[in-house]
């Protein structure tokens, strides 16, 4: 088996093991349950924002300490925190054990990125990260499937009894850190721990000429590599400026993220992503507590099937994200008008969330949502990491992550000031999905009309 497809599955597994947390479905409803007895507005006001705040701080730290670290041992404190997180809900939590919950379980939530960056750091074909993203995906979308049947089942034959739930997932994160233990390290990170690439003298001239011939070789080859050897008069600025970039990982993190944000390209998908994952990630978080709401609102208490309704979503999703990654589309050319639709599509359902009053109908809206906003996802973060130079994968996906929480924690904050109702935040964020669609819809216009233009210009001119 090829290398690439042996990290692809290990991923796999850690993504899957990641997600098996039967408690998650049914969080809400087991902390608005006897045993723990919190009210649905302190959920919704107190503690759901807790693991937002921090989620701005774990974001940042991830963003920070990847690289130097070179990914796993994130990941291995990642499964510990889990751990921390369901031991501390086990028995009869007191508020502040409850509070240490949603801080763990937001430093939790920022693997992610980590697991992607150590992906894309085991697989140097970039041809291939399409496919690796769509496994993992899958993977992970897999793990929440399991995870929410597991649960739904355990809840049905408890008679409604949540307290059982936290065992399942602590039993899941210890395996996730043993995982994470046993995955091959990362030899070389993309700053602090970056392969030599040029050999310098103490006089500051190349040592070798064909190093020299080499990385000229490659810079011609590949576009994406700066030609830091071009004349032999500037041979003495060049190298200084190469020498620089290796020895110094701030200034090559600097130049990376100028050069990759000057990628229209990389810019125009960022901006999707990050607008994107702020929609999903308050979706996420909410979506229990819609759920909680309406069963209180019908008064009916054998309604409550976020388990069965997370194994469906998780399922369909991790069946199309794994189809969409192997889909042989031209996503420059496409991409604008796949954005707008989808974009729109999401927006409609989660604004009809705030309309329906059955619980069905928003696990139906929910189920729809969750299949295509995954698959959107694999390939906008594919897209991005293909345009990528040096690799700076996890710089990129982690800034735009960062950007993305920190949206989250100033719209909860302003929408918990203004004491919007529970179905209404569902409106506003599916707002935020159509005022994306609208945006993507008129550039794949101006796009295809200014390439018509250009078309037609160019047959005039043949003679």
């Amino acid at each position: 088996m090829e290398n690439w497809k042996i990290v692809t599955a290990a991923v796999a597994v850690f993504a899957f093991s990641l997600e098996f947390r039967p408690m998650d479905s049914f969080l809400t409803a087991y902390l608005t349950s006897p045993e723990i007895h919190a009210t649905l507005s302190e959920v919704s006001d107190v503690l759901t924002p807790i693991r937002i705040q921090f989620g701005v701080i774990g974001t940042f730290l991830v963003f920070l300490l990847a690289d130097y670290l070179r990914y796993k041992p994130i990941m291995i404190f990642n499964g510990t925190l889990g751990m921390l997180a369901y031991a501390c809900l086990m028995g009869s939590p007191t508020i502040f054990r409850l509070k240490v919950v949603e801080v763990c379980l937001s430093l939790f939530t920022c693997a992610e990125v980590s697991y992607y960056g150590y992906l894309f750091a085991k697989i140097k074909e970039k041809e291939q990260y399409q496919t690796a993203t769509g496994c993992a995906k899958a993977g992970m979308l897999s793990g929440k499937f399991a995870s929410g049947i597991l649960g739904q089942a355990v809840v049905y034959f408890n008679n409604h009894d949540y307290s059982t739930l936290p065992y399942y997932s602590f039993t899941s994160m210890t395996f996730v850190t043993v995982w994470g233990f046993l995955l091959p390290s990362v030899r070389h990170s993309q700053y602090f721990h970056a392969e030599e690439q040029v050999i310098a003298t103490t006089t500051g001239t190349v040592a070798d000429d064909s190093s020299a011939e080499y990385f000229s070789k490659k810079a011609i080859q590949d576009p994406n590599i700066p030609k830091y050897i071009v004349e032999k008069d500037d041979r003495q600025q060049n190298v200084d400026q190469t020498i620089a970039v290796a020895t110094n990982p701030f200034k090559r993190i600097y130049e990376d993220f100028k050069y990759s944000y000057k990628d229209t390209e990389v810019l125009w998908w960022s901006f999707w992503h990050i607008v994107g994952l702020f929609g999903y990630a308050q979706i996420i978080l909410y979506i229990n507590v819609l759920y909680t709401y309406e069963m209180d609102v019908s008064d009916d208490k054998n309604t409550l099937y976020n388990g069965l309704v997370d194994s469906i979503a998780t399922m369909s999703a991790a069946i199309c994200a794994y189809k969409i990654g192997k889909a042989n589309v031209d996503w420059t050319r496409r991409g604008d008008m796949f954005l707008a639709i989808s974009s729109l599509t999401l927006g409609l359902t989660m604004c009809l969330c705030y309309f329906f009053k059955n619980i069905f109908l928003v696990y139906a809206m929910f189920i729809f949502y969750d299949t295509l906003v995954e698959s959107t996802f694999v390939i906008v973060i594919s897209q991005i990491a293909k345009r990528l130079r040096n690799d700076c994968y996890t710089l990129i996906l982690g800034f735009n992550a960062f950007v993305a929480v920190v949206l989250c924690t100033l719209s909860s904050t302003f929408l918990t000031a203004i004491r919007l109702s529970i179905p209404a935040k569902f409106l506003a964020y599916g707002g935020t999905y159509v005022t994306l669609g609208i945006i993507y819809g008129c550039a794949a216009v101006y796009k295809r009309n200014t390439a018509v233009v250009v078309s037609r210009r160019r047959f005039h001119r043949i003679p």
